[in-house]
């Protein structure tokens, strides 16, 4: 492995660790939505039905690999605990992972320069603390490692490298279903680099390409084929507002899926776009502005041209991710003509100018991830023991319940207790219309949506039909729409939360697990994904051919 990426690793886990070990995670949007599916795999790995959201919900509606990966580790550690282990194992691997696809593009010093920037890069550090999009970044490593391993496939033809970027691909498919997107650009990409670069003669170049791409997406489709069977079946949602869809050139878009992205990168784009003129920089060119153009979400009407009406639920932060993953191997050739200049005309010498650069990247890395704590994104943590203490009191558990301005610690409070409601933080895979057609996200944070609190009067009308029988209010805003729909004030908890009842929910909730097993689906889907990981790993060993 080269030097520069066991310095970058070491970097990330300087970096990372930290952030980890405090729980930073805690405050973001995802993290615990990630570990209430891991839960369920601890729970019951074998059963495709999550009766605790959605008045239930199939967990086919979202990969299992890294969710299943997380449950494993967490017989040992504890959900929680396993997901940070699985977040800097994944953090700390993808500087390898950003050297493997740079490699493609430029020589290995170029590289090396990338690897230490990835470990630094700003839109590493946003999605893994601030959005908390562990399967993101874990599909986005995989897909690396892919694109790399195709690369050296397309010029010389042999089957081990074949195999192991096909098993990579059905990784990236078991991980995240978002990364798809990123693929075809990224395999079209490092297919022209080669014709261009004239690695290879055209037609055997496009005959591997060809059955590359025809077994591969053989594989992403078995390994986890129930997801695509539930995906047929999917009709689109009213779309829920997402500030990375808004036009970045007014609002505050660019506050959060723009600036803290790139940060000091952003002084590389203009002369990347220079030497993207070159011939032999195209290929990578492509990618990083096609990548940035979507990344821009409703700024211009790229998204609407290739996804359709689609465009409307695709959430584009993570089309500025894979953006300024593209835009490395330009960082690395920029900071080779840095250095030059550098050695030249100062007496510091690159070391010093190069730590500089690091340091000041990596500042801006650090602000990414503590953004929750400049511009809180959730409510004040809150003590959710009273409340679980009470939902596990009496029968109240057999009655569905809603929360009221606890953000993405619903989430958390999921994990704690065994009572269910019809609310959720994996909008996607809901089912009830009354959800679907309601144009926000959760019902927990009405407030926040551009509809307001007055958007759950639909819902509240027929929650009594779902057993939908206690209310927790964080957020005083709220109590006068529940007052006007029949819910009266029980009680204040111990942490000041106030719990309301629905007095018209008289039916308890019942379970219902078996009428949506599957033997068949249920086996594939608990040891496809994990059996495909392994034997990916195992060709890679085999082979005696390190992925980087």
């Amino acid at each position: 492995m080269n030097r520069r990426v066991w310095q970058a690793s070491a970097l990330a886990i300087a970096l990372h660790g930290p952030l980890v070990a405090a729980a930073r995670y805690r405050l973001s949007f995802d993290a615990y939505t990630q570990m209430f599916f891991a839960d369920h795999y601890q729970r019951n790995w074998w059963v495709l039905w999550e009766p605790r959201w959605y008045a239930g919900f199939t967990v086919t509606s979202y990969p299992p690999l890294i969710h299943q990966s997380i449950a494993i580790l967490s017989f040992v550690f504890g959900v929680e605990i396993a997901w940070a282990v699985v977040l800097l194992g994944v953090v700390v691997a993808l500087p390898s992972g950003a050297y493997a696809f740079v490699r493609l593009f430029v020589g290995p010093r170029t590289a090396g320069y990338a690897a230490l920037t990835a470990s630094v890069l700003p839109s590493i550090y946003l999605t893994a603390h601030t959005f908390g999009q562990l399967p993101t970044l874990a599909g986005l490593l995989a897909t690396l490692w892919a694109l790399a391993t195709l690369g050296r496939y397309l010029r010389n033809g042999r089957w081990c490298n074949g195999a192991l970027a096909i098993g990579l691909i059905a990784v990236v498919a078991s991980s995240h279903h978002g990364t798809l997107l990123f693929l075809p650009w990224g395999v079209v990409v490092v297919g022209l680099h080669a014709a261009l670069g004239r690695q290879v003669a055209l037609l055997p170049l496009l005959r591997r390409l060809v059955l590359f791409t025809v077994v591969a997406s053989i594989a992403a489709l078995v390994v986890v084929w129930p997801f695509w069977i539930w995906g047929t079946d999917q009709t689109m949602q009213t779309p829920i507002d997402h500030l990375s869809r808004h036009n970045f050139l007014s609002g505050g878009a660019p506050t959060l899926f723009f600036w803290p992205m790139y940060g000091p990168l952003l002084l590389v784009i203009p002369w990347a776009l220079w030497t993207t003129l070159r011939r032999k920089r195209i290929a990578p060119g492509i990618l990083f502005i096609t990548m940035c153009i979507l990344g821009l979400g409703g700024t211009t009407p790229l998204p609407r041209w290739l996804y359709g009406h689609r465009w409307e639920w695709l959430t584009y932060d993570r089309f500025v991710l894979w953006a300024s993953i593209a835009l490395l191997p330009f960082v690395g050739l920029f900071a080779i003509i840095v250095e030059r200049a550098v050695r030249r005309r100062f007496s510091l010498g690159w070391p010093f100018a190069g730590a500089a650069a690091l340091v000041v990247t990596g500042l801006a890395a650090i602000i990414a991830a503590l953004l929750p704590s400049f511009f809180p994104t959730q409510p004040a943590p809150l003590d959710l023991k009273p409340i679980t203490a009470f939902l596990a009191k009496d029968d109240r558990s057999q009655w569905r319940y809603l929360t009221f301005g606890f953000g993405d610690q619903l989430a958390r409070l999921s994990l704690l207790t065994d009572a269910t409601t019809i609310d959720g933080s994996y909008h996607t895979a809901r089912e009830l219309p009354e959800l679907r057609n309601s144009g926000i996200g959760q019902i927990d944070a009405a407030y926040w949506s551009p509809f307001g609190v007055n958007a759950l009067n639909p819902i509240l009308e027929r929650a009594a039909d779902y057993g939908v029988r206690w209310g927790f209010v964080n957020l005083y805003d709220y109590e006068e729409v529940l007052a006007r729909h029949g819910w009266v004030q029980l009680t204040t908890l111990s942490n000041g939360i106030k719990v309301w009842e629905n007095p018209a929910a008289v039916r308890p909730v019942h379970g219902g697990l078996a009428a949506h097993s599957d033997p068949i689906a249920a086996a594939s889907w608990g040891l496809l994904p994990l059996t495909t990981l392994v034997a990916t790993l195992g060709l890679a060993w085999i082979g005696k051919h390190p992925i980087t």
